[in-house]
This record gives C-alpha cells, structure tokens and sequence, in this order.
C-alpha cells in the first residue's frame, strides 16, 4: 500500500516538474506570463531555473529568494557558479555537466552562500527535461544542521548548573532560555518577602521589567498566561511590551498545580512564533523547577508562597472589614489598589479607580493631593483636619485623611496608603449637638424672661382692672383700658406657652379611653366647625385598648391639631376626620402595643419646606399666631414616650399622626 502511494506521488512529482520546465519555456508568451509567475511564487518548495550553457539563472521563486536573501534582480544577474562556496567548485561542474538530458539526480550537501556571506547547506535535486535541453531545475531542500538542533543542545547546560545549584546558576540559565526559546527577552522571578515577586534575573542590561511585581497582576497564576499585540494589556508584562515593541508575552509559573513561587517570562518582537513554543516554555519550566528545588528555592519559595496567600487573606479580610475607605498609590501617584468603601466615598468603581491618578479622584477643597505626595516623599505620615471632599456626581461628603508611606523589601519607598474616614454622620450629630444645646440655652433665658416677666405683667393687668372699676361705664377711656387688659392677657398666655415648652412637663399618666377623650373634644368644636361650613367625623377599630396618657395633656395637643385644622380651611370649609387604631408590636418595630392616632383635613395642604420646620418653635405660617403650638404638642408626646408625625400634599390635604403606648 505505501509502495502504491509513493509510487503515485513520484508520477504526480514528475508531471508537476515537466510542467515548470514547459512553463518556462513558454513564458515568452505575454498571455500565460501572469499564470506563470502566480503558479511558481505559490509553489512552498524553492527551486531555481538555470541556463546549462551559461550558467545564468534564469528565474525562482519567492521562497527561495527568501532563503538565500537575495532580491529578484539581483540572483538573476549571477550564475550557479556565484552561489556555490568558493571552496566547493568541484560540486558546481559536477552539478552542470554530469547529468543527461531527461534525466534526473540528489547531490547531498551542496554548500551555497546567502547574499549576507553566511554558508547553508543544500540537498540539491537536478532535472533536465528530454524536451529542452538547455534548462536545468534545481530543487533545493536545506539540510537540517547543527544550527537546528543547537537550541536543544544548550539545555544541556542546565543540567550542569544543576550539580552547582545556587542563585548564580538561575541567573545564567537565563541565556541559555533565550537561546534555546529564540526570544529577545527572558526574565526570572522569584516570590519576595512581601506579597509579590522579585526579578531574579533577566537576559538583557535594559531592566525594561519591573524589579518588583505585586502579587494581584493579572498574569500572576497558577496557569500560563499569554498576551500578543493587540490584546487589552491587563499586566505589567503585557504593558511594558506594548511600551517596547514587542509583539508576544508569555508568562509561565513556576511551583506546583497549588501555589505559583516563581515565574518565568519570555518576550518575542516577532509578530510569528514557534508552533511548539508552548511544549519548549513547559521544558523550560520543568527544568528551572528542579534547579531552583536543588538550590533550596523551593522550600523557601513554598513557605512564601503561603505566607503570601495568608497576608492576601488578612489584606482583602481587613480591606472588607474597615470602616475606612483605603487606597493605594505607587510613588508616581497611581493607584494600584482600592477598597469597595473608598469607591462608594468618591463615587467611582473600584476597577475603574485603578490605574488612576490620585489627583483625578481625591478632589478636596482645599486641594490636599500635593501635602499628601510631599510628606510621603519625606517619610512622613499625615493627618489632615476635617476637609471636604467633592465626589465624582458633584456631591459634597465631610472625611479625615491620613497617609502612611509604604516600603518594598530593601527599605526603599515604594508608595503609600491613604485612609479616607467618612465625618459626615460626626458632623451632623455635632451640629445637632450644638443646635440642642443653643436651644437649651435658649431655655434657661426664656424661663428666666418669662418669670421676671409675669410678676410686673400682673401687677399691671391688676392696676388695669382697677382703673377699669374707677372709670364710668360710658367713659370714654373704657375702650382703650379694655384694649390693653386684653394684650396683657394675651401676652400672659404667650408667657405661659414658652414655660410649658421650656420646664419639665408634669404628667399624671392613667389608663384613658382615646375614643371617649376625643369625641367629648369633638362635640366641643362641632357647632364652631360647622358654622364655617366643616365638619368632624371619627372613625375607630372595635376592641382598641386604652393609652397610657394624661388627660388634659392629650386633650390639649387634639384642641390645637383640630384648631389649626380648621384654621387651614377657612373660608373654604372641608372635612376633618380623626381615625383611631391599634398597633402591634411587629408592625410599629417599638417596645410594647401601641395606639394611633391620625387627625386629617382636607385643607390646603404644606409644602416639604414648611413640614420640615413645623414642630419647631415660634415657627409660623399664620399672621396672628406665636408659633409654639405644635412644638408644645411634640414635647407633650414625646413626654408621654410617643410620637407625632406630619405628612401633607399641597391642593389634597394634611395629615398628623400621634403614635401612644397602649395600656396592657
């Protein structure tokens, strides 16, 4: 069967032959020239045409001009004679003369220089066509000399390094990795003593690669990684490629399936690589294991190794823990990591924030990246004050700032971290503090004006009354004391309203039906509302319990709620409906049963502005009114460990809810 085969190919080799030969002769032709030249540059075996007279060549093809280096014009232009080494002339009369027409002959190992001066050696099959007995093919198949299998040959040197081991033999094997690879870069690294990898060793003077490389790079793994031009640069290998005009990376571990201790890298500016450069890189990677296992590396390297994973655990556990947002930049200012909380703070993606400069990202006012470079450059840690931070959607957050600069493993500066701690909750609870505590100042000053104030207001209501009973009933000056008698009362109530809200409220806490307490209020007010076209409606849940509240308190916060109410939807008219319902534990998320309480109008309803400000006192909407009305109602039933709420839509209506605890 493979004697058939061979058989079949030998005729299809032969017919293929004459056919060229009969080509060239008929290339004179201008119709089939183009055939011709399209069929013989496709042709994957280089040969040439010569002419047996002269000598000359006549033609080739683009493979063999390639081999031998020369350009088109250029081989035409010598003889057979030209190409063959000087020392080998005996080959060349050999080649030319000693072969008959239609016949054909091997001559093994034909020495022929390139156009560089360099010597190949050729196994030269020649053809002479019974036809055309003045063209000779040549075919030329180049012997595979030592040159093709030196790169094998010098790993053998890393089997002597071997009986050495030590840094010294890693950092020659580098070489001798290049060579046998046909790389233009090789570098070997090492794991360091912090989480990351150490150049070894490389190749070339250039440092071109980093002498450091931090554990979280994308190429470091277990598997091999690979990028070639084109490719998103996701490495510090891959970038410094792209920078340098290379055109492949490969990236190889060293160590075993669990744990990456070492890595080997290899750097081609040609744009084709070997085929099987995947099988040479996992020679290599076997073989600098074993040198770097003999040499004492690999029980130290395995040791770092987990050492790495535990300090990566304990770095990625705390990043995710802290309260503080915690980036990290290099000594240019570039951020190399980041924790999900720093992202939130400025309002950026943490992938995204990496690779960018701490200056586009920390945007302070006053600007703060400068002082933060300037004491990291001078060893130096900071603490700023409080400072404003702008995020990335315009919005303003109070933090701390501090930085620490960081070192690699020869004490040199390598970076720093900064801690960015959101102030924004403190500042508030300050400002509050500050606000609670001017009120209670305010207070102190309006219990101690009210006091001193009533004993001379009384004085003169009484003084008032007494002139009033001195005076003729239809005297003039009745009117005008009147007057006065009735700002002086008025002025007594005011006096008596800021006393309530800024002394201690007295209660007398007792079981008390809400229903009964608020329909009694109600039919009070009935005939007052409807005269001005309102009316008053409660509704109530069957088998609600009674409050734990006093009284007339209660009554008082529902009079001013049903008064300001009504006031509200003068001279309209409208609805006011007071609703009553009990309230679980489960449903209010507070401590014991409760009772609500929801007093609604139909009126005109508030604005965000107004509801934001309505308990507080001496805040007012109305023209006659002080203003403390419903600041004395939220003391009340916050006294009574309730609540009192406002919800309100402008043009519907306003609704207040009062939450009390039930009594059980």
């Amino acid at each position: 069967m493979s004697s058939k085969r061979n058989t079949n190919s030998n005729k299809k080799s032969n017919t293929f032959i004459n056919s060229l030969i009969n080509s060239l002769s008929l290339s004179l032709r201008p119709l089939d020239t183009n055939k011709y030249k399209m069929i013989i540059d496709n042709i994957d075996q280089p040969f040439l045409f010569v002419n047996l007279s002269s000598g000359n060549i006549i033609d080739t093809n683009l493979l063999c001009l390639k081999l031998l280096e020369y350009s088109r014009s250029e081989i035409l232009s010598i003889t057979i004679e030209q190409l063959i080494d000087n020392q080998n002339k005996n080959s060349i009369n050999s080649l030319t003369t000693d072969i008959q027409p239609g016949t054909r002959k091997l001559w093994k190992t034909v020495p022929i220089r390139t156009r560089s001066g360099n010597i190949r050696n050729f196994n030269i099959r020649s053809i002479v066509d019974a036809h055309n007995k003045t063209i000779m093919l040549l075919i030329l198949e180049e012997v595979f000399q030592k040159e093709k299998i030196y790169p094998y040959l010098e790993l053998s040197k890393l089997t002597t390094l071997m009986q050495f081991p030590d840094d010294d033999s890693v950092i020659k094997s580098a070489s001798i990795c290049k060579t046998f690879l046909g790389s233009d870069e090789v570098s070997i690294y090492k794991v360091g003593k912090k989480p990351g990898f150490k150049l070894l060793t490389s190749s070339s003077n250039d440092n071109l690669l980093p002498k450091y490389v931090d554990a979280t790079d994308n190429a470091i793994s277990t598997t091999t990684y690979s990028w070639k031009n084109g490719d998103i640069t996701k490495s510090i290998f891959s970038q410094v490629a792209r920078q340098n005009g290379f055109e492949h990376v490969i990236v190889q571990p060293l160590g075993d399936k669990n744990s990456c201790t070492g890595l080997f890298i290899a750097m081609f500016k040609d744009k084709e690589i070997d085929t099987d450069i995947s099988i040479k890189i996992s020679i290599i990677a076997k073989l600098l294991n074993s040198l770097l296992e003999l040499g004492g590396h690999w029980k130290s390297a395995a040791i770092h190794s987990n050492e790495i994973e535990t300090l990566e655990q304990n770095w990625q556990t705390l990043m995710a823990t802290t309260v503080d947002g915690i980036i990290s930049i290099n000594t240019e200012g570039v951020i190399s990591r980041a924790n999900e909380l720093s992202g939130v703070l400025l309002g950026y993606d943490v992938n995204e924030m990496t690779t960018m400069q701490l200056s586009d990202v920390l945007i302070a006012s006053p600007p703060v990246v400068d002082t933060i470079h300037k004491h990291l450059n001078e060893n130096k840690n900071y603490s700023s004050p409080s400072i404003t931070l702008i995020r990335r959607d315009g919005q303003e957050i109070n933090v701390f700032l501090r930085s620490v600069p960081i070192y690699d493993n020869e004490n040199n500066l390598s970076g720093g971290l900064i801690a960015i701690n959101d102030n924004s909750a403190q500042q508030a609870m300050k400002a509050k503090t500050q606000h609670l505590e001017q009120r209670a100042l305010l207070g102190d000053l309006s219990a101690i004006f009210a006091h001193e104030i009533r004993n001379p207001l009384n004085g003169i209501s009484t003084g008032l009354q007494y002139l009033q009973m001195q005076l003729q009933h239809k005297d003039p000056l009745q009117e005008t004391v009147e007057s006065i008698l009735e700002e002086a009362v008025r002025i007594n109530r005011l006096l008596e309203d800021i006393l309530l809200i800024v002394k201690p409220t007295e209660l007398k806490i007792e079981g008390i039906s809400i229903k009964d307490c608020l329909n009694s209020i109600a039919e009070r007010w009935r005939e007052r509302l409807s005269s001005r076209n309102i009316s008053i409606n409660i509704e109530h849940v069957a088998n609600t319990p009674l409050v734990l509240a006093d009284q007339i308190q209660i009554e008082q916060v529902a009079t001013n709620l049903i008064s300001n109410a009504m006031h509200a939807m003068e001279p309209d008219g409208g609805a006011i409906t007071i609703s009553i319902q009990p309230l679980s534990q489960e449903i209010t998320e507070m401590r014991g049963d409760h009772v609500s309480i929801n007093i609604a109008d139909t009126g005109p309803g508030m604005t965000q502005e107004v509801v934001d400000r309505i308990f507080d006192p001496f805040y007012t909407t109305k023209q006659s009114g002080t203003g403390l009305g419903l600041a004395i109602s939220q003391r009340i039933i916050t006294a009574h460990r309730g609540t009192i709420t406002v919800q309100s839509w402008p043009t519907v209506g306003t609704i207040f809810t009062i939450i009390l605890p039930a009594a059980t």
